[in-house]
């Protein structure tokens, strides 16, 4: 890391106070080195471009796998009102300006290297959203759960034969054990491939039940993502894997619940279980499916 007076982006912005050439990148471990920078760092706005970050780092760990070793250099410049993410080599500089595409992302290229300008007040609208979407789960969680309360004498349903009642309940063991394991190391590919392999199985086992369809339908339709996605799940941060953990914590209150315990409705987690997932569809698709087809969403500062 080494401090810079001379302003690099291609902006001509005059008022820059904090100038870092932040790494020079030549292979995975410098790229990681430059990730866990912007993690560590003293200086909180960086957190309003984490979204930015993880898919320029998609990016560029795609760039130095499938291309020859040359490195580049990532520079972060900064004042009051927005960042300026400049990339410096030719090659590089020109893919990452095809990779944005029709993105509404303001940007400028010249010669070597690409400027790239994030609005402060437009990231911060972003991470605000991402929290309201946790908050919202989080309700409507405390809603399906107190509710039920309510009724005292609905006992626990029968209709699920008592080996796959069994093999339920071992199944979301395992899941819960996936969590205590992810919040320890985060999301490996093995951990992943027990969860995505678990949740297989546990559709395999609730297709037979007509009653419960709903949830049927979502836990399918996450085990589906997750079979088509698994190099974007592997992407997901400390915070944005506690929707994961919210989702098969939700799934396990569940299958307690109705089957166990008893005392609500059949229909009782439906919303919430589906709320949890559609909030994990939209982390892991980079385009928004339901208004959009290109990067607006993510690049949209």
């Amino acid at each position: 890391m080494r401090t810079q007076r001379k302003i690099i982006n291609l902006f001509d912005e005059k008022n820059i106070y904090s100038i870092k050439s932040v790494m020079s990148v030549n292979d995975e471990e410098d790229l990681n080195q430059f990730w866990d920078y912007l993690r560590n760092s003293n200086n909180t706005t960086h957190s309003l471009i984490h979204n930015f970050v993880i898919q320029f780092y998609n990016f560029a760990l795609s760039y130095i796998e499938t291309e020859e070793s040359e490195f580049f250099e990532i520079i972060l410049e900064e004042n009051d009102t927005c960042f300026y993410f400049t990339l410096w080599n030719k090659k590089i500089a020109l893919l990452f300006q095809e990779y944005l595409g029709k993105s509404s992302i303001e940007s400028l290229y010249q010669q070597n290297r690409i400027s790239i300008k994030l609005t402060k007040e437009k990231c911060k609208e972003n991470l605000e959203i991402l929290h309201q979407r946790e908050k919202n789960r989080e309700k409507n969680l405390i809603k399906s759960v107190t509710k039920p309360k309510k009724v005292k004498k609905i006992p626990a349903y029968t209709f699920i034969e008592q080996d796959d009642l069994e093999e339920l309940i071992n199944l979301n063991e395992d899941l819960q054990d996936f969590i205590y394991q992810m919040q320890k190391i985060g999301l490996n590919e093995d951990i992943f491939i027990s969860i995505r392999s678990t949740f297989s199985l546990f559709c395999l086992t609730l297709r037979y039940y007509d009653a419960i369809t709903p949830i049927t339908t979502t836990i399918t339709e996450f085990s589906h993502l997750m079979n088509a996605n698994k190099d974007k799940f592997l992407e997901l941060d400390s915070f944005e894997l506690e929707l994961i953990h919210g989702f098969i914590n939700n799934i396990g209150t569940w299958l307690n619940t109705l089957f166990i315990q008893g005392g609500a409705d059949i229909n009782f987690m439906d919303h919430s279980i589906d709320a949890d997932f559609q909030t994990i569809l939209m982390l892991i698709k980079d385009e928004d499916i339901a208004e959009n087809s290109n990067l607006d969403d993510i690049f949209d500062f």
